[in-house]
């Protein structure tokens, strides 16, 4: 009775060892290199958004992500983790999907935040904003003029966190980006500007002057007026922008123009003090 009963057990025992061999070996075989290859990440279905990688901004985004130090878990536990990381890091809106490939790169399809302008702050630093007013990572100590951007200055509102928007209470902000989102978008016009200064918004330092002012890169001041749709008295802001075009298009001495109050006309003065 007992031979068999040994032999049962002994048979088991081989079962088990042979099992935990094979298990060993496995775990030797994919932690070699050709087995467990390094994550690469990639930003995919970029066709649509060609800035990402024209303003620089991919190698910037794909530093928002974090592998954990121990990858225990099951891979689609990675790639949760890896779009939660994307959601809250500011540079993206949307995250439409997440893949692993067979040989370890990992790519990413979202809808991502562009930036716009860059918006001073009460200390004197910058921080990128997009359209939707949305306060994108990153500060900045000084953004020269040569670089291209849109510049807002004369914010005195809070700055929020990091992928929040700037929202009603924070006027002066409010209106500069919604300028600066409406310039943007006009190619003869954007580039050309330098600075949308909203330091008088609302006439908070002289109701007698313009409540926003635009500065263009060749250094000429263009009173823009109240904000959008502030106006009392003004000319709209497609007039506004018929107006700028044409402004911008004559190469003019002038120190400074207004294009709020007539429809069809700018004012140009020689001076700052508007003579």
């Amino acid at each position: 009775m007992l031979r068999p009963l040994v032999s049962v057990l002994s048979l088991g025992a081989v079962l088990a060892g042979a099992a935990y061999g094979l298990e060993q070996l496995k775990n030797r075989l994919y932690a070699l290199p050709e087995y467990n290859p390094p994550i690469n990440f990639e930003l995919a279905q970029l066709e649509d958004v060609p800035w990402v990688e024209k303003e620089g901004w991919r190698p910037r985004i794909l530093h928002s992500i974090h592998l954990p130090a121990n990858r225990g878990g099951s891979e689609s536990e990675l790639l949760e983790n890896i779009a939660r990381q994307l959601e809250a890091s500011g540079w993206v809106s949307r995250v439409r999907r997440v893949w692993k490939e067979t040989h370890g790169t990992i790519r990413l399809a979202c809808e991502y935040r562009r930036p716009i302008a860059m918006l001073e702050t009460s200390g004197g630093r910058y921080i990128p904003v997009d359209k939707d007013g949305v306060r994108l990572p990153e500060v900045y100590d000084r953004v020269p003029s040569e670089l291209g951007w849109m510049r807002i200055v004369g914010v005195q509102s809070e700055i929020p966190e990091v992928g929040t928007p700037f929202r009603g209470s924070a006027g002066d902000a409010v209106a500069a980006v919604r300028l600066a989102a409406l310039l943007f978008d006009q190619p003869q016009i954007g580039p050309q500007i330098s600075r949308i200064d909203v330091s008088n918004f609302d006439g908070r330092r002289d109701r007698r002057e313009n409540h926003i002012r635009l500065w263009t890169r060749d250094g000429r001041r263009i009173d823009w007026g109240s904000a959008i749709g502030r106006e009392m008295e003004e000319a709209t802001v497609e007039q506004k922008l018929r107006n700028l075009v044409l402004l911008l298009k004559n190469e003019s001495a002038q120190a400074r123009a207004d294009i709020s109050t007539y429809p069809n006309t700018v004012r140009v003065y020689w001076d700052e003090q508007g003579r």
